[in-house]
């Protein structure tokens, strides 16, 4: 159930679609920022370290370095929206198409309801950082990788966000972090969609009703705006955000939805 769960996810249009539309994002950033930095004239002085300038770094280069960069501001916006894009709203419609009751009889509802979830957070971790490991790839072949240094005033890191500290010590532990981090946020994301299936009676409701909440908070929020997924998983946060309380917050979160798929669950089975 989980391979048939996992091609459907995966052999999926909308899926090509969700992840195309963070490459754009991600190379539309290497063209207008990364290519110029280690290939244009303008620049040269930079990469020498000539004048007293730091040589540009791929740690602060990369999408995940220029929170100035229309298209890495753009891409982690519209994040909650194109992880859940690829199979989030899929347990509405099997429900209500009468496709999930027809497996369940088959295999059991705990088994589709495990399924469902691992199909789900795979595919929106997928979307959510593929992109990020081109463009950071791909910033590699053009910036070389030098170590942040706090008082060049060219890396957009402070010490006061999440795991500030770290950058300056281990960029690359920092940077690992935060692509491990927006896989299993992205994946939350998307599965709290399989949450709205149940409380939304609408499938494209249940779609972007998780970029509604992350973009109310983004603009409702004001100094904890930082907490939002949108600022939250952007590695140049402009916000102070700490660590504990992320994982306070967010594990709350997940653990929420995990009892009420279960109770979901066992429902299914009794009807």
């Amino acid at each position: 159930m989980i391979a048939v769960e996992l091609r459907r996810a995966f052999a999926n249009k909308l899926f090509v679609a969700a992840l195309a539309i963070g490459l754009a994002l991600a190379i539309a950033q290497l063209v207008t920022v990364v290519v110029p930095y280690g290939l244009g004239g303008e620049w040269s002085f930079w990469r020498t370290g000539s004048k007293g300038f730091y040589p540009n770094s791929l740690f602060s280069s990369w999408m995940g370095a220029t929170s100035y960069s229309l298209w890495s501001v753009l891409y982690f916006f519209v994040l909650p929206l194109t992880a859940c894009l690829p199979y989030a709203d899929s347990l509405y419609a099997d429900v209500r198409g009468g496709y999930a009751a027809n497996i369940v009889s088959r295999g059991g509802a705990g088994r589709y309801f495990r399924a469902k979830v691992i199909a789900v957070f795979l595919t929106a971790g997928t979307v959510g950082v593929v992109p990020q490991l081109v463009n950071l790839l791909g910033t590699a072949l053009l910036v070389p990788t030098l170590q942040p240094e706090p008082s060049a005033g060219t890396f957009f890191i402070s010490s006061s966000a999440m795991l500030g500290d770290l950058f300056y010590s281990s960029p690359w532990l920092h940077t690992a972090f935060f692509m491990v981090f927006c896989f299993v946020i992205c994946g939350l994301m998307a599965c709290s969609c399989l949450v709205f299936s149940y409380l939304v009676a609408n499938r494209f409701m249940v779609l972007i009703a998780p970029f509604l909440v992350c973009a109310i908070a983004f603009f409702a929020l004001g100094g904890l705006a930082g907490y939002s997924p949108i600022n939250l998983l952007n590695p140049a946060q402009g916000s102070t955000v700490e660590l504990s309380i992320v994982l306070v917050v967010y594990g709350v979160l997940a653990l929420l939805e995990a009892v009420f798929l279960i109770w979901k669950c066992r429902r299914f089975e009794v009807l």
